[in-house]
């Protein structure tokens, strides 16, 4: 019976000295696995960093850390001194911080995550114009972009405020906005729209307009009213629609509604060419159709470069149709299309 006991004793004290050798203690905390040469353990390189291992070399890391006395990255301090291509400075036959000359090209630094090179902020340049080796446009006041903080083009957040009280980033309609966020004298403009069905199956939505000017005539005195003539591609494989709104004696205005039949052809009209060479049109006999400017607005960007309006200047005109209509064959009156759910937007510039 001693004997067993002493038996178990042993057995039990040789097995929790293995257990305690195997724990991590003062004297042994790292892990096998930061000496494997393999990126594991969570380590933030191999065998070094994360929260098993030792710390990596600051010198060897990549990274600029000006708190532990470095000059530029990996160097200076008690890493070394660095040498002339990649000390933070712009010297030697370099033209620019770090590269030129000798150093080697400015763009191969654009995207290092330092302020280097030709940058005016890191890894993007201000003013692409001013520099022989450009890196892309930071987000800035002059870009032409809305982009950074900015609630308009180049205007708002931290830049200079904006010439409307919108706010091109909030998903509502407000300033002078043409449409939600789109339009008006600081926002980018409205995306051209054009939506329609045939027969209540193919839905058609191209993107290109043929005719790109979209001739609009504006209505002057002592002349005819102007018109509105858009000829737009549905695609190589589906054919053509043309929209011909008439501005009326009153002007153009949001919520006119245009009867489209063969009384009135030259006037408002709808028609439609397929691609195999078949013309449908509201102007037979037998056809017509609705077309409803839902809105109409127009405005004027001055020439100013100084009060927040950042768009070219010029005048802007925004049309957002809604159309629909029986369209007959021009040669035989028994053959016709139903246009359903036709949508048309878009903003015109002369």
């Amino acid at each position: 019976m001693k004997l067993r006991h002493y038996f178990f004793t042993f057995f039990a004290a040789f097995f929790g000295a293995m257990l305690i050798a195997g724990c991590l203690n003062e004297d042994n905390r790292i892990p096998p696995n930061c000496y494997d040469g393999i990126l594991n353990n969570g380590e933030e390189r191999i065998d070094c960093g994360g929260e098993f291992c030792e710390e990596c070399d600051h010198c060897t890391n990549g990274i600029y850390e000006p708190d532990r006395l470095e000059t530029w990255v990996d160097c200076g301090g008690e890493c070394g001194p660095c040498p002339q291509s990649a000390n933070g400075i712009q010297d030697g036959d370099e033209t620019g911080i770090d590269c030129g000359g000798s150093a080697g090209g400015c763009e191969l630094l654009c995207d290092d995550g330092l302020l280097n090179g030709n940058e005016d902020q890191i890894d993007c340049e201000d003013d692409i114009a001013n520099q022989d080796e450009a890196c892309p446009h930071c987000p800035t006041c002059v870009d032409g972009e809305m982009n950074g903080s900015e609630v308009g083009i180049d205007c708002g957040g931290d830049c200079a405020a904006c010439c409307s009280s919108g706010n091109c980033t909030n998903g509502i309609i407000d300033g002078n906005e043409f449409w939600t966020d789109c339009g008006g004298r600081t926002c980018p403009d409205c995306a051209d729209t054009l939506k329609w069905k045939v027969g209540g199956e193919t839905e058609y939505c191209p993107s290109t307009l043929l005719d790109a000017a979209m001739a609009h005539v504006p209505a002057t005195d002592g002349t005819p009213p102007g018109e509105l003539r858009v000829t737009l591609a549905a695609g190589t494989l589906m054919g053509t629609i043309t929209i011909i709104m008439t501005e009326p004696a009153v002007g153009w205005m949001a919520n006119q509604t245009f009867t489209a039949d063969e009384t009135n052809v030259t006037e408002y009209s709808i028609t439609y060419s397929d691609a195999e060479g078949n013309n449908y049109s509201t102007g037979s006999t037998g056809g017509d159709g609705v077309i409803k400017l839902i809105k109409y607005a127009t405005i004027n960007i001055p020439a100013s470069t100084t009060d927040g309006c950042n768009k070219p200047a010029g005048d802007y005109y925004f049309y957002r149709v809604i159309f629909s209509g029986t369209l007959v064959d021009a040669l035989d009156d028994t053959s016709n299309i139903n246009i359903e759910s036709g949508f048309w937007q878009f903003t015109f510039k002369p």
